[in-house]
């Protein structure tokens, strides 16, 4: 169970992190932590990764009763509301950069593509309470009848084989995708190796000056170009090398047409001239972009990134990277129960193929997160624990589903925040 070991590591290395004295002084706002307060800058943490999801006031007293050995006092809301007030996003951020550093600097066995890291990049919009502090500050949405609400974007570089999210942003709603992929891109020197990734991105992102950026990093890339790239779009060759010229400069691209069905056919370009590398096989990479839109419903399903614990922006954006930390948890976890039913069903002769289930896992997740960061002495238990029983809770692999999976609780049209504490 190597990937649960690596977890083990991980939420040991989280512990020490947000109980270290350098981590309350870089990330305490002010001199709000420097007196002995009642609650102290490491429980305040604490509690916001403990998934809040119910009345503030109510996961208050849970969280005392569940976890008497952190001596967490008896606070109000509004006492806790003050304190968050003090702690930056930056901190949960921080913590999702020290899982993605030991899981890159401590896995030798990442899973890849023809020798290859896939990554993706991709943004969705997320709801947000509907307060006026919130649309000053995310920026408001339009719909059909002119009504305006407060809307945020989320942005992710996503490590789509191995289940990781390598870089995470929440912005205005506005923001640039091509500005936010940037700032993805600046952070993969410091997490692993680039040159053996392949990043791809979808037809929202493509532009001369994004080809040269990335080439430029000595990054490999895979695009989908819009009807509007007009010059990619003129390429009857199913595999051909464009040539174009910038400013005098005369540069190059290869441009690749794929065949979706009978009446649909993508246009993509890549800066991967392997002649081994055949447009069958670039269709397959470019549909491996997917695993970063099922990575966006499990955050927005399954994990609620969109029920927030407060309502002011540095409410919500500590909330956003503590619930990116909290998937990758799961993802872990879901890794060695995943290979142990496959492992369990080997010789069995089943016609259906079986996996671990990610609902489940998250639930166990949320109800233990504290426990295994904070218990070094029961955390591998805790965690075994897990494993054991979500390798016994299974669902088939539905192969080539027709039809979306019904929801059964669908996100609210009108976001409205249930859990407001500021």
């Amino acid at each position: 169970m190597k990937n649960t070991t690596l977890l083990s590591v991980i939420l040991k290395d989280t512990n020490n992190l947000i109980t270290s004295s350098e981590f309350k002084e870089a990330y305490s706002l002010g001199n709000s932590f420097s007196r002995n307060r009642k609650l102290s800058f490491s429980n305040a943490v604490f509690f916001i990764c403990s998934a809040l999801r119910k009345s503030i006031s109510s996961e208050i007293n849970n969280f005392i009763e569940d976890h008497k050995y952190l001596n967490f006092p008896s606070i109000t809301k509004q006492a806790f509301s003050k304190a968050r007030q003090n702690i930056s996003p930056e901190a949960f951020a921080e913590l999702c950069r020290l899982f993605v550093d030991r899981y890159y600097s401590l896995n030798k066995n990442l899973a890849t593509w023809n020798g290859f890291n896939i990554l993706a990049v991709d943004g969705t919009s997320l709801q947000v309470p509907d307060t006026k502090e919130c649309g000053e500050y995310f920026g408001l949405s339009s719909n059909q009848n002119d009504t305006k609400t407060a809307v945020a974007t989320a942005s992710a570089l996503y490590d789509v084989l191995n289940d990781i999210v390598v870089d995470a942003r929440i912005t205005k709603f506005k923001t640039s995708e091509r500005l936010i992929a940037k700032q993805h891109i600046e952070t993969i020197d410091n997490t692993f190796c680039p040159q053996k990734s392949i990043i791809i991105f979808d037809r929202g992102y493509p532009s001369y000056d994004m080809f040269d950026y990335l080439n430029s990093k000595e990054l490999l890339f895979l695009m989908r170009v819009s009807t509007s790239f007009k010059l990619a779009q003129s390429v009857k060759s199913p595999d051909s090398i464009l040539k174009y010229k910038v400013k005098g400069e005369i540069k190059k691209i290869r441009v690749i047409k794929v065949k979706i069905s009978d009446e649909v056919t993508e246009t993509l370009v890549t800066n991967i001239y392997d002649d081994t590398i055949t447009p069958s096989k670039f269709k397959e990479l470019y549909f491996l972009r997917w695993g970063v839109e099922s990575k966006y419903k499990e955050l927005k399903n399954s994990l609620k990134i969109e029920e927030f614990s407060g309502t002011k922006p540095i409410a919500i954006e500590q909330d956003f990277y503590a619930s990116i930390y909290l998937s990758m948890v799961g993802a872990l976890l879901k890794k060695d129960a995943d290979i142990a039913i496959a492992n369990d069903n080997k010789n069995k002769g089943l016609k259906a193929k079986y996996q671990s289930n990610r609902n489940f896992i998250l639930g166990q997740v949320f109800k233990n997160i504290i426990h295994i960061i904070t218990k070094n002495k029961h955390r591998k238990k805790i965690l075994m624990y897990i494993l054991e029983k979500a390798i016994k809770i299974r669902s088939q692999i539905r192969i080539n589903r027709s039809c979306e999976r019904k929801n059964k609780h669908p996100r609210k049209k009108h976001h409205h925040n249930i859990k407001s504490c500021i």
